[in-house]
């Protein structure tokens, strides 16, 4: 997926739930009760989990860079994707604090069922956020592709049967 897309489903996904908001807050705000049982510690233990995993799997391609690398003798030549991935990371952190504050603000400062609608809309924001990382990091694992060493010469590749 490229960036465009996954920004673009953002802000409509963004525009979309603040619109249903203000417009039908009953279905985004605690009289929707998974809602009211999930924007609470709850998220914050999906969000724990979903951070956790990633940061690992963003290590993993951390590492699986520096052997390509080391394999080619190429040093820095995944800057770009290094940067990127080094981003994808702070997202995450950056996202885990986000949903934090929803959580820790939404019932101290909404005072009614359309700020109540709008702070769980921010969880589901969060989420949809870490849904469109997980997706761009498994793109990125299924680009690294296998490197076998070269053939020995004279022809021989490997799948000759001696002795038949």
């Amino acid at each position: 997926m490229s960036k465009s897309l996954a920004y673009l489903t953002l802000l409509v996904a963004a525009a979309t739930l603040v619109v249903i908001s203000v417009a039908k807050p009953m279905y985004l705000s605690d009289a929707n009760g998974f809602l009211r049982n999930f924007v609470n510690h709850e998220f914050l233990n999906v969000l724990g989990v979903f951070l956790a995993i990633t940061l690992a799997s963003v290590a993993n391609i951390h590492l699986a860079f520096n052997r390509i690398e080391e394999r080619h003798s190429k040093r820095n030549a995944l800057v770009k994707s290094r940067q990127n991935l080094k981003k994808t990371a702070y997202w995450l952190i950056s996202l885990f604090c986000v949903g934090g504050l929803v959580v820790i603000v939404k019932p101290v400062a909404c005072t009614s069922e359309i700020s109540v609608a709008l702070f769980n809309s921010a969880a589901i924001i969060i989420v949809l956020w870490h849904v469109l990382i997980l997706i761009s990091l498994t793109e990125l694992v299924f680009r690294i592709e296998p490197e076998f060493p070269p053939a020995p010469e004279g022809g021989d590749d490997g799948h000759n049967m001696r002795g038949s």
